[in-house]
């Protein structure tokens, strides 16, 4: 009975010995979630080096006769949604200690990941800690220390939160910011945080909320703030700026500023309170150059639930890089930021007439434990270049459809691009709107694709004309031969046609309701399958074939038609 006891206590305190780590697929090189660079050689226990307590698959092995097999390669110790093989790089269950592993390491089997997840709050034994900010300027004594923090503030009760506080900065005479860190309170609710600053001209009157008090806000808290000047998200300290700039803050930069805080309680509990913030390095010996920050990718895209690799990809073209610069630009890094769902992720550079480069690779993406990618040289690039961002993403563990949000739940494909001289570039963003260069979609004059989207849109009497025409013509869910005939030739017009054409749709849809947006996709089906193979109806045709009389007969709907009837009968 003594000898029962004994083992009960001891066996969660098993000593890690190197003999376990070749029991088990690429038992010495499994990794450190927090950073995934450290290895972690006590695979089964709670402390990296092993020895004292084990972890749950620790745990599962000591149950499981310190055997590998597949009743533990099935297993999901660690109760993130992926097994024991699978982040042990034996997915299939075949590894014996006398072979090599099918692939790599994907993951750790005893740890919950990504740590910040809701289903891994509850789990977490293992907390990262963050590096310190490795900037030698930091140390020159003519450089200050300004913090910014929250006042105790009670975390809301709902998942995401984002929440602003307006600031002044030093502003007695010109500085440069040449460095920042966040400063974390309550590490179990931080997402990221971002200072944006106020145009140079901006007065504490001409801000919506008052200075030094928190308020719930979106992803901009204040309309005339919104250059981004530092930020914190998880696994980076800091950022050390390049040698040759700064951001101007004083007399001629940057006056005022706010700090946005992204809280994520996905347990909803009410006893979370947080003061983070950030602490901004300045100096009064100005640099020769202002620092800007440039955000490129896509705003708006969805990714429908069980793909392995869904790939969404972004282009500041030509034609917009021409548009928001003025003259060259020097980029001296960056770093690429998605959501849960992302697994790789790149940016790249195309000069015009040159070849294109990669620029910023995370070939094995993780949100939380995001790259800072600095360059040696700074990249110069030119009016009439292009950048590009392309995504991956997996939604196998999906059910329902993502679209690219705020939320954590939700997904972002960005890039942020650090560069100087500032005001060689006018705007803060180059982006994509479901595929579209938005600095032409919001023009007044250019075209996208043929369209001159913001008119077109904006062309009331149009639309009335239009769907007037429609409500004449169509009849809900049944394909008429005036109808199709009209939308055919509706569709004629660029602004219906290739990407411009979802663009316009999903903008008026709201404007137009369900009723008259089902009238007007009435004939879809039968227009993509002539768009396929078009039914040409003559005396010798052999096949059966449908001549539309102008009369209601029976057609296959769409599934997004069916849908759409629902709707419309259940709230008609």
């Amino acid at each position: 009975m003594l000898a029962l006891l004994l083992l009960t206590v001891i066996a969660p305190y098993s000593h890690g010995f190197p003999t376990f780590q070749a029991l088990i697929p690429n038992g010495g090189i499994i990794r450190d979630p927090c950073d995934g660079v450290t290895i972690w050689p006590g695979v089964g226990h709670q402390a990296v080096a092993g020895g004292g307590l084990v972890n749950p698959f620790g745990q599962d092995f000591l149950n499981n006769e310190k055997t590998w097999n597949l009743t533990l390669c099935v297993m999901d110790s660690d109760g993130d949604g992926v097994s024991n093989g699978e982040e042990l790089g034996d997915p299939d269950c075949v590894w014996t200690p006398e072979s090599n592993p099918t692939g790599l390491p994907t993951g750790h089997p005893g740890v919950c990941e990504p740590w910040s997840d809701t289903k891994c709050l509850k789990k977490r034994f293992h907390i990262c800690q963050l590096p310190d900010l490795e900037c030698d300027a930091i140390n020159n004594p003519d450089v200050l220390e300004f913090a910014v923090r929250y006042p105790q503030t009670q975390v809301p009760a709902k998942e995401t939160t984002y929440t602003c506080m307006n600031f002044a900065l030093p502003a007695d005479q010109d500085y440069h910011v040449i460095a920042d860190r966040g400063v974390i309170d309550n590490e179990f609710v931080m997402h990221h945080m971002i200072i944006f600053a106020c145009s140079n001209d901006v007065e504490p009157r001409d801000l919506v909320n008052p200075l030094n008090a928190p308020y719930e806000c979106g992803m901009v808290g204040e309309t005339r703030c919104r250059q981004l000047i530092a930020g914190w998200s998880v696994g980076i300290p800091g950022v050390c700026h390049n040698e040759n700039a700064g951001y101007k803050i004083g007399i001629s930069g940057y006056k005022y500023a706010l700090l946005q805080i992204h809280w994520n309680n996905p347990l909803l509990k009410t006893d979370y309170m947080d003061s983070s913030g950030m602490i901004l390095y300045y100096t009064p010996i100005l640099r020769p150059y202002n620092l800007g920050s440039l955000i490129i990718g896509e705003y708006r895209f969805s990714i429908p639930p069980g793909e392995h690799r869904y790939v969404v990809e972004s282009e500041c073209t030509s034609a917009c890089s021409s548009q928001i610069m003025n003259s060259p630009i020097y980029v001296v890094g960056g770093h690429n930021h998605m959501h849960y769902m992302g697994r790789e992720m790149e940016t790249s550079y195309e000069p015009m007439g040159g070849t294109e480069q990669v620029i910023m690779d995370d070939p094995l993406y993780s949100y939380d434990n995001p790259i800072l990618h600095i360059f040696e040289t700074p990249l110069k690039a030119q009016p009439g270049d292009v950048f590009k961002t392309k995504c991956s993403f997996t939604s196998l563990r999906k059910d329902v459809t993502t679209h690219s949000g705020e939320a954590t739940a939700e997904e972002m494909c960005f890039a942020f691009l650090f560069y100087y001289p500032k005001e060689s570039i006018a705007t803060h963003q180059c982006f994509t709107m479901m595929g579209l260069p938005l600095c032409t979609v919001s023009h007044e004059t250019k075209l996208t694709e043929g369209c001159q989207i913001q008119s077109f849109l904006t062309n009331t009497s149009y639309f009335d004309e239009t769907f007037k025409e429609i409500l004449r013509r169509c009849e809900t869910f049944v394909c008429r031969k005036e109808c199709k005939t009209y939308i055919e030739d509706l569709r004629s017009n660029p602004c219906f046609q290739g990407k411009v054409k979802g663009y316009v749709e999903s903008m008026i849809s709201p404007q137009m309701g369900v009723n008259k947006m089902a009238l007007y996709h009435s004939c879809d089906t039968e227009l993509a399958l002539e768009a396929v193979e078009p039914c040409t109806c003559t005396t010798q045709t052999q096949e059966p074939c449908i001549e539309y009389t102008g009369t209601s007969v029976s057609h296959k709907m769409s599934f997004s038609l069916l849908l759409m009837a629902v709707f419309v009968i259940h709230f008609n």
